[in-house]
């Protein structure tokens, strides 16, 4: 099973998305890691807890970090936790956009929900229902969990995401088509993959005859550039 992805740039990305049982291995490791840190942590404290009162506290603030734990750790590294990072699993937006803190907050939120409140149930369900296989906290962010595999990557498009307040260097790129940012974005894919930085300089020339763009600027960050400010002029 595939599923496309149209980002704000018009450029479709194929990915597959994360199946039932990796989600839930993922899940499981992310588990047995939080257990372990609070087993640790509860070993390391229970001396205190005769001679100092305080130490509830300090139990209660770990339960609230252990609590927060796949929120912050998605919004930190981009879309993983632990257990997916051992997985090869990242969250990622079905729009194309870089995942924000909001779409983390609301996975988090959920999570309560459709995880911990049915034991899964409800995220399984809703997992083996939907068309994009997303819990009811992707289905709220329009977020998804997908296997990550060398090639088109979600993580590496988002790479040339730009601030609100980003300035554009080269307005004459809203010449190019999206076929056009298509084909760089594949070269550029193949430079930054392999090293192959030879492919840069017809690049640079091709892009430099359809856009009228003089500058002297070093061909690598010359070519991020364009895909930065065209990103940031079609999402405008």
């Amino acid at each position: 099973m595939e599923i496309s992805i149209n980002t704000a740039q018009n450029v479709g990305i194929v990915l597959e998305p994360a199946g039932l049982v990796r989600r839930i291995a993922a899940t499981m490791i992310d588990l047995m890691l939080l257990g372990s840190v609070l087993l640790l942590f509860t070993t390391l404290l229970s001396p205190l807890l005769e001679v100092w009162n305080g130490t509830n506290i300090l139990i209660a603030i770990l339960f609230i970090v252990l609590l927060l734990y796949h929120g912050v750790c998605e919004f930190f590294f981009n879309g993983r936790s632990v257990g997916k990072m051992a997985l090869q699993l990242r969250v990622v937006r079905l729009d194309g956009r870089k995942l924000s803190f909001w779409d983390c907050l609301l996975r988090w939120s959920l999570r309560l929900v459709d995880i911990s409140a049915s034991m899964g149930v409800v995220a399984m369900l809703s997992i083996i229902i939907s068309s994009k296989m997303q819990r009811l906290g992707d289905l709220a962010a329009g977020t998804t969990v997908i296997r990550e595999k060398t090639g088109v990557s979600i993580h590496q498009f988002s790479l040339y995401d730009t601030p609100d307040d980003y300035r554009v260097v080269f307005p004459q790129v809203a010449m190019l088509t999206d076929k056009d940012i298509s084909i760089i974005k594949e070269i550029m894919r193949e430079v930054e993959n392999n090293r192959d930085y030879k492919l840069l300089a017809p690049l640079t020339f091709r892009v430099k005859t359809l856009t009228g763009i003089q500058t002297d600027m070093n061909n690598l960050v010359f070519m991020q550039t364009v895909l930065k400010d065209y990103i940031h002029l079609t999402k405008q």
